[in-house]
């Protein structure tokens, strides 16, 4: 192919050593670059010339060659029979959006199952294999390396609601069993939560550690091998796995843990297993090939199959080699349905220190004696382009003096050390200190001003050992940030001997820097050799194909063929580095990789071409484009760390899947020329977008708070509603503005509506109102709320002239004096029908003030104000600014300036407020009430338990502003047991859960509240969503502290000085 090299040969057991130099002069010398394709998605790929003008006519099972010869039609009428029409998307916009993972590759399937069960699997696969469709498994779609896509049928067990979400854990919590939907961090919080629970001495974890932990889930967890900073290979899944249950391509399920299943299946699959077991007699006959596969996995590597299964068990244990054969086989060996970890003790005290050195040499080798005479638990190395963005944080050059203007070839090492006990935490400290003395290496940022490794000091304080872990973990998101609009950020994964790493990372980091990669940075976990590569490529061009070809071969020469590296060392190998196996392993252990999918796979149905792929330029093939459409949303990296904390996640898109179809139609809007089947495509996905894409957005921005690069897809979807009323409905603004200037009105006719609601209720009961407004709801295109028993009735008359202290009552000389802002909501919405508590929130805050003697000032003409929210929503983005300019100006007229503290009983509004100040002074001053009680009231009231468990949901605004631990304190002081939601967001969004009530109901299926009779939270919208899940009534949080506390009796003496 012109312009491509061939991935270079290699010989029986691995690739002969090879200069890259050398190789390198070679490819720079040759003028000619690839021929590129560009398909109907908009994905890159190099063609080879014989295939320049080449048709598929007949299907063949390679990406991009898979056309429906009519096995597509017959597998989805076979599998209807027990998978619903409703779990099959076919459409453009579910299978382009769920086709999209963290890879940069794009591959379109042709259909998307939501599967909900390992029944389901076990029945689909069989058909699968009778049709000859190829399956692909994707569970939180956070890999790397393109092995969770396939332009086939995509199977999804994420975002399937309670599906696959299953756990139990056993004895003490050093074993947990986990269906492959649950998210790693959320399984560590189980732990703990179960240790707390249960009163057991240790707090347990899962092993592996990815810095994705809080995103990806443990389906791809245990399939792609994953490990992380503290994880190492000792407790990667490999290690810490106990049991697994998994289904075959041909729907057989073996569970390992159950004695009757393997015994079954060592009957009904002889031959599978006689194969197996000749296979680990030849492999262990073979010294040289078991000396190769030991070295390979004394580090971390996932690149091929786990082939230490064939060594490190017996023969006659085929059961235990077929487990392990399962990890890191990225679903195509089976799919995995349970799995039961040994967990690993999670130590409670923790030291870190931040080491600099004048070389990054001198600190791979400080690494390598680490590893060897020490028991440190965590190792990260950092370049010096990875310093910059350390020296850049205030925090860190605080507790780091000497890294301000750190020597240009300066390095570092983030170094951790964790103990059962303070003591035997400083034990570790002492150990690392003695043997990097013993060690005489240089310290110091700078070589002309040596430091000693005991001027670094080892922080045990979690608020400044964090500041490095937070600086580390934003060091990816940093170049996905910075680069260039329409470039595509790349994180390569490779590994050595550790002592071989001061080399290998230096011979990368000349290679970026010949290749032109300015924005390179080379870090990562030093202690098992363990490097990421994290640079910004284009594929806009042949000539950037070209470039990224050639680094590519390079980077693998000498991770593979001069340091005897991993190419994947914990990311998994997928199409990006399937060309590449037999480089590193060689040819007799890549044919025995063969041989094992054959075995476990024959009819190759189970994500084919991903590990191993004979088309030795898979690698450049459908790259995926990222052309430049909003600057809200450029810089996103299609991660997927968004995606738990969406409420639509399970219903329609997700914030990666909402921004990637947006890109999609940008693109095709955007070409000069369209065909007939992007014309019709174009619309179809326009049609459908107004739905799934925006409609069904609640816009509450927690998916900013999730994402490493900060972007907020609600933002985007605001700005597209804003634009589409200027466009289309330009008469709406001024009708919005009409209401905003007239909002007292328009707040008191909302009132008697809500009245006159509620008579209805009361008289007609809630089946029949809920009936009508379900058909109304529909009639009039979602504009009308659908009723349920939970909407309040209106909202009592704000007390104009709320009682005040008898006397003034000053805290260190400061008036005691408050500004409430009653918002627009609790003016208009009372309690329920049913509710036992039947006054207003604002009733409940004046009963406070008045407790704590607060004199209570309202700003000026509050009745008629708004913070401008329920417009911007709508996209009247200048009316809602004209209203959030007036509201501001009373609050600085009540406060003075910001003198007295400003309570907003409405946490969305108060966000809302925030994000639109002018005057800077007054954000210090406005509070929500429950950090207003927690930061004013706790030591001003008499407080008493008068429940015994509640649950509380911190609205996703409150999590936003930063003050969700006030909740649980205030909640505490209150009821002896407190219960989190544990729900990112309802997805109420003001009015629109109301209007779309599958939407609400889908985001709170997960809430968790049992054994709760009733909750709380500081929105009242959100709180009619709640209530309608939980079957009980939520309500403001300022509810329960009213019950809960009393005045607090005064002294003489503070009556006498007329203040405290």
């Amino acid at each position: 192919m012109a312009g491509l090299p061939a991935v270079k040969g290699t010989h029986a057991y691995h690739s002969a050593p090879s200069t890259g130099a050398a190789a390198q002069a070679e490819r720079v010398a040759e003028p000619s670059v690839p021929l590129t394709r560009t398909d109907a998605y908009g994905a890159i790929s190099v063609v080879e010339e014989e295939n320049v003008d080449f048709v598929p006519t007949k299907y063949e099972n390679i990406d991009g060659r898979r056309i429906d010869d009519g096995r597509y039609t017959a597998f989805a009428d076979e599998i209807s029979a027990f998978i619903p029409k409703s779990r099959q998307y076919t459409d453009p916009v579910r299978t382009f959006a769920y086709g999209t993972d963290a890879s940069f590759y794009r591959l379109n399937p042709k259909m998307v199952i939501k599967v909900h069960s390992e029944e389901e699997i076990r029945r689909l696969l069989p058909v699968a294999k009778k049709h000859g469709v190829p399956v692909t498994f994707r569970a939180a779609g956070t890999s790397l390396s393109g092995q969770a896509l396939t332009d086939s049928v995509l199977l999804k067990i994420s975002h399937v609601g309670k599906n696959f979400r299953s756990f139990k854990v056993h004895g003490d919590g050093s074993s947990i069993t986990l269906q492959p939907g649950l998210i790693g961090g959320e399984v560590n919080r189980i732990l703990a939560a179960y240790k707390q629970k249960g009163g057991h001495p240790i707090q347990y974890k899962i092993g592996p550690d990815p810095s994705s932990i809080d995103s990806c889930m443990i389906g791809g967890i245990l399939n792609n091998n994953s490990s992380g900073m503290c994880c190492g290979v000792s407790q990667n899944t490999y290690n810490t796995l106990k049991d697994i249950r998994l289904v075959l391509a041909d729907g057989t399920v073996l569970d390992t843990g159950d004695e009757a299943s393997r015994a079954a299946f060592l009957e009904s699959h002889a031959d599978l297993v006689k194969g197996l077991q000749a296979l680990v007699k030849r492999v262990q006959s073979d010294r040289l090939l078991v000396s190769l596969i030991r070295r390979k996995f004394a580090i971390k590597c996932t690149t091929g199959y786990s082939l230490n299964a064939l060594v490190d068990f017996p023969v006659d244990d085929p059961i235990e080699i077929i487990k392990r054969l399962m990890v890191g086989s990225e679903g195509t060996l089976s799919f995995v349905s349970q799995a039961t970890y040994n967990t690993v003790p999670e130590w409670p005290f923790k030291a870190s220190a931040f080491l600099m050195f004048p070389t990054i040499e001198a600190a791979c080798v400080a690494a390598a004696v680490l590893r060897r005479e020490t028991a440190v638990d965590a190792v990260e190395l950092f370049d010096r382009p990875s310093i910059r963005e350390f020296e850049c944080n205030e925090a860190v050059a605080k507790l780091t003096p000497d890294i301000l203007g750190a020597d240009g070839g300066a390095a570092a090492l983030l170094v951790e050390c964790r103990g059962q006990t303070h003591d035997a935490l400083h034990a570790r400290i002492r150990e690392i200190q003695c043997a990097l003395k013993r060690a005489e290496l240089p310290f110091g940022a700078k070589a002309d001003a040596p430091m000693q490794v005991t001027d670094y000091e080892f922080w045990e304080d979690p608020a400044k050992y964090n500041v490095y872990w937070d600086v580390r973990k934003g060091l990816i998101p940093i170049v996905g940030g910075a680069r260039e609009p329409g470039t595509t950020m790349l994180l390569e994964d490779v590994a050595c001997p550790v002592d071989n790493l001061a080399a290998m990372t230096r011979d990368l980091i000349d290679m970026f820097q010949r290749w032109g990669y300015d924005d390179a940075y080379t870090f990562g976990h030093a202690l098992e050799g363990n490097l990421h590569l994290v640079f910004s490529q284009g594929f806009r061009t042949p000539e950037e194909v070209q470039r990224f070809s050639d680094l590519m071969d390079e980077m693998c020469d000498i991770v593979a063929n001069k340091h005897s590296g991993s190419l994947k060392g914990e990311h998994g190998t997928g199409r990006n580095m399937a060309p590449y196996v037999e480089m590193e392993w060689g040819t007799k252990a890549t044919e025995l990789m063969w041989e094992l999918k054959a075995l476990f796979d024959p009819d190759n149905i189970l994500n084919p071409g991903v590990i191993l792929n004979k088309d030795p330029h898979i690698h450049l093939k459908n790259l995926k484009p990222s052309p430049p459409v909003n600057p809200l949303v450029n810089h996103c990296i299609e991660c997927g760390f968004c995606e738990s904390n969406c409420p639509s996640r399970d219903l329609t898109l997700t914030p990666r899947q909402r921004i990637a179809v947006w890109k999609e139609i940008f693109r095709l809007e955007n070409l000069e020329l369209l065909t007939d089947e992007q014309t019709h495509r174009l619309k179809e996905m326009k049609t459908i977008y107004e739905y799934d894409g925006k409609d069904t957005c609640a816009a509450d921005g927690m998916c900013k708070e999730k994402c490493p690069v900060k972007i907020n897809t609600g933002a985007l979807i605001k700005e597209i509603r804003a634009h589409e009323m200027q466009d289309e409905h330009p008469r709406y603004d001024a009708v919005a503005g009409v209401l905003a200037r007239r909002f007292g009105s328009l707040a008191w006719t909302m009132r008697q509506v809500l009245g006159l609601a509620d008579v209805a209720h009361g008289v007609l009961g809630p089946s029949f109102l809920q009936s009508v407004t379900g058909l109304l709801n529909r009639w009039s295109g979602r504009l009308v709320p659908e009723w349920n028993p939970y909407m309040p009735k209106r909202a009592a008359n704000v007390d104009m002239s709320p009682a005040q202290p008898e006397q003034l009552v000053t805290d260190r000389g400061i008036p005691r004096k408050v500004v409430y802002l009653p918002a627009c909501v609790t003016r208009i919405m009372g309690p329920a029908r049913g509710d036992d508590q039947q006054d207003s929130v604002h009733e409940k805050m004046l009963s406070l003030f008045n407790k704590a003697d607060y004199e209570v000032v309202y700003p000026e003409g509050f009745s008629g104000s708004c913070c401008g929210m329920m417009f911007n929503t709508r996209g009247f983005n200048h009316v809602a600014d004209g209203l959030a300019n007036d509201l501001e100006e009373s609050l600085v007229k009540a406060s003075e300036g910001g003198k007295y503290p400003i309570v907003v009983d409405t946490s969305p509004c108060l966000a809302n407020i925030k994000g639109h100040l002018k005057n800077k002074d007054l954000r210090f001053a406005l509070y929500e009430p429950v950090e207003f009680i927690s930061t004013f009231l706790t030591d001003k009231l008499e407080w008493e338990q008068v429940r015994e468990k509640v649950a509380i949901h911190v609205p996703c605004s409150s999590k936003q502003m930063g003050v969700s631990s006030h909740f649980a304190k205030v909640a505490s002081k209150c009821a002896g047991s407190v219960v989190d939601s544990n729900i990112p967001c309802c997805g109420m969004a003001g009015d629109r859960g109301m209007r779309l009530p599958e939407l609400t109901g889908s985001s709170l299926q997960h809430l968790g509240v049992d054994g709760c009779s009733d909750g709380y939270s500081t929105s009242r919208t959100c709180e009619i969503a709640l209530s309608k899940q939980a079957g009980f009534n939520f309500r403001g949080l300022v509810y329960l502290v009213d019950e809960a506390t009393r005045p607090k009796a005064r002294s003489s003496s503070d009556a006498a000085a007329g203040g405290r």
